[in-house]
């Protein structure tokens, strides 16, 4: 009898341990009745098994889908995204910008130092500036009132705002001289030259010294209805006024009067 009872008692205590541990037949028909992803009896969301029950493993599909979320709201990502519309917006605007054309005056003569501006000397050319072009006289309006050229403008040339200036300010008038001999076909409206002139003595003339330099020459005696008296060459000349006294005694003296170009080809 003692033996029979102690067989019952082993028999009893493996019957709880099978409740406690492993799932019976029952709860493992009803686990594959859920389906994949119901967490099966004993176990929890993490994998731990419960008291008495068996471990699983974590759902990897689920921190694969939390993996995915970390990427889109990853900081660096967003500073890359900006890198990159900051790169396209800088191509755009440097590719619109160079492209574009604004309209500028342009010379359509060669104006001289004292020259008057209007628009019958002028014409307008569409050009791309870009950095340079608050440097030039735009066409949007007419030409300032009042403006003269202070250097010389050669045909063609865009109008430079630093060439123009008031007529008081430009310290310089037009004389008219008769210099010796044919002109030179250097010599042009717009050419910059030395006026020298050599004082009579006896038979001849002594040493020739520069009696104004760097004048500018606003027209030739071969233009059209400028002659100097009996055919002979005639030029008018920008001088500075401060040097106006000096040219009329040299004329009135009768000195030789020569020209000369100060740079090779006249320009």
């Amino acid at each position: 009898m003692d033996n029979f009872h102690g067989a019952r008692r082993a028999l009893g205590s493996m019957g709880t341990e099978t409740a406690q541990g492993a799932p019976t037949k029952e709860e493992t028909v009803r686990g594959i009745e859920r389906g994949p992803g119901v967490e099966p009896v004993g176990a929890r969301a993490d994998g731990r098994p419960r008291p008495g029950g068996v471990p699983v493993s974590p759902d990897p599909m689920r921190n694969r889908s939390w993996s995915r979320s970390r990427i889109w709201v990853d900081p660096r990502f967003l500073v890359g995204v900006m890198l990159v519309v900051a790169s396209i917006a800088g191509v755009w605007w440097l590719v619109t910008t160079s492209s574009r054309t604004v309209p500028v005056y342009a010379a359509s003569e060669t104006l001289t130092p004292g020259t008057p501006l209007d628009r019958s000397s002028l014409r307008v050319i569409d050009t791309r500036l870009g950095a340079v072009e608050e440097g030039y006289l735009g066409a949007q309006g007419d030409p300032p009132d009042d403006a003269v050229v202070t250097r010389t403008i050669a045909a063609g040339e865009l109008v430079p705002l630093a060439a123009l200036g008031e007529a008081d300010a430009v310290g310089v008038t037009t004389l008219v001289v008769e210099p010796a001999g044919r002109l030179s076909a250097d010599i042009v409206r717009g050419t910059v030259v030395d006026l020298w002139a050599a004082a009579p003595e006896g038979d001849g003339y002594g040493v020739p010294e520069v009696l104004v330099s760097a004048a500018t020459v606003v027209r030739a005696s071969e233009e059209e209805g400028f002659l100097a008296r009996g055919g002979s060459v005639a030029l008018e000349l920008a001088v500075p006024r401060s040097a106006v006294a000096t040219v009329l005694a040299s004329t009135a003296a009768a000195h030789l009067l020569s020209v000369v170009p100060t740079e090779p080809g006249g320009h």
